[in-house]
């Protein structure tokens, strides 16, 4: 996590935003010397994963289903399979 500040990140914004996007690092802007005003700059990649994982924990039923995979996970209670290719080759 970084944090930078805006004039800087006028300046050097290609920079910023290209290591933001090879790092998958979170990038923060302060504004107006107020926690609440700041921004925050992350990847496609970042965005995608953190709703997916608030899509997953929004309801107790897939929280429940999730820690009950990872338990059996942590446990080595595991089956491997193979998938079949669907185009036949």
């Amino acid at each position: 996590m970084k944090a930078v500040t805006i004039s800087s990140l006028r300046t050097n914004m290609k920079n910023y935003f290209d290591e933001v996007s090879r790092t998958d690092d979170i990038l923060i802007v302060p504004r107006n010397n107020n926690e609440d005003d700041a921004v925050v700059v992350i990847s496609i990649k970042e965005y995608n994963a953190l709703t997916e994982t608030a899509h997953l924990m929004s309801s107790e039923t897939n929280r429940k289903r999730l820690e009950k995979s990872i338990d059996s996970l942590k446990k080595g209670k595991v089956k491997s399979f193979v998938l079949n290719d669907s185009t036949g080759e």
